[in-house]
């Protein structure tokens, strides 16, 4: 997410100067090399010291854990965003810091490192912004159009409407993929040449199984009570469906697999 965002940023000069902040000062080498960022540090404050707007890409824990120092070391009039997928946990940990502002940007891929960065990323992607009561309107005006000018639309929501809307949308479809992956995996261990019948549909369910492990535990972790929503109403969705196949109930299946096509249809039209 970062280096597909120093990538447009970069390439659209909307910025000054770019400085990666991690650590690892190989990867963040790569990402010099690659046009990502134009320097880089590996201490924090020194890193945001002269930000004018500081965005946090890293996985939720890690921002939770660097939030604190980050705002200490800001300078004044700095503006302080994340792309974080959960945002109730984050825009709490800001306190009344006015001048952060809890974001999230809907796009990304199965695949992580600044080697799979494209500027493209958030060309037409629905970037969420999650401003509070105490939210500096100067900030939240900046974030705003940080996001459209790389491409995005924005779209401003409560934290908790936000966390309970990607439970659905994001969080609960890689559960899914994974457990999918999982259930697959043992099925060929009975059956070796399973995968060879793998085609377009359990590719497509599966693509994002590959996502790094650490930044869904957190994810998961961090929107615990709306992810276990969204499965429970997923699991009664499942039994029903299991319940007409049992029961050899034709209509019902039929009904069933008709109500998610005309769904699907109509998904589109309220984004």
């Amino acid at each position: 997410m970062g280096g597909s965002l120093g990538l447009a940023l970069r390439q659209r000069r909307l910025a000054h100067r770019v400085i990666g902040v991690g650590r690892d000062a190989g990867r963040l080498a790569t990402a010099v090399s690659l046009g990502a960022i134009d320097t880089f540090q590996t201490d924090i404050a020194a890193g945001v010291a002269d930000a004018d707007v500081v965005v946090l890409c890293s996985t939720i824990g890690h921002i939770l854990e660097i939030l604190p120092g980050v705002l200490k070391a800001v300078k004044p009039g700095a503006i302080v965003t994340d792309v974080g997928s959960t945002k109730t946990t984050i825009v709490e940990a800001a306190g009344d810091f006015p001048r952060f502002v809890g974001s999230h940007p809907m796009a990304g891929s199965e695949r992580g490192g600044v080697e799979a960065a494209t500027a493209l990323l958030y060309q037409e992607a629905t970037w969420a912004i999650t401003p509070t009561d105490t939210t500096d309107p100067v900030a939240l005006r900046g974030v705003t159009a940080l996001a459209q000018e790389v491409g995005a639309t924005t779209l401003l929501l409560d934290p908790k409407a936000h966390d309970a809307m990607v439970a659905v949308t994001s969080h609960l479809p890689h559960v899914l993929a994974t457990s999918l992956m999982r259930s697959a995996a043992t099925a060929a261990r009975r059956l070796p040449q399973t995968p060879r019948l793998s085609a377009g549909s359990f590719a497509d369910m599966t693509r994002v199984s590959a996502s790094p492990a650490p930044i869904w535990r957190d994810i998961c972790l961090t929107n615990k009570n709306a992810v276990l929503a969204a499965i429970a109403e997923f699991r009664g969705e499942l039994n029903a469906l299991e319940q007409a196949i049992a029961d050899g109930d034709a209509e019902k299946i039929e009904d069933l697999f008709a109500g998610g096509a005309e769904t699907k249809e109509a998904w589109g039209a309220g984004r």
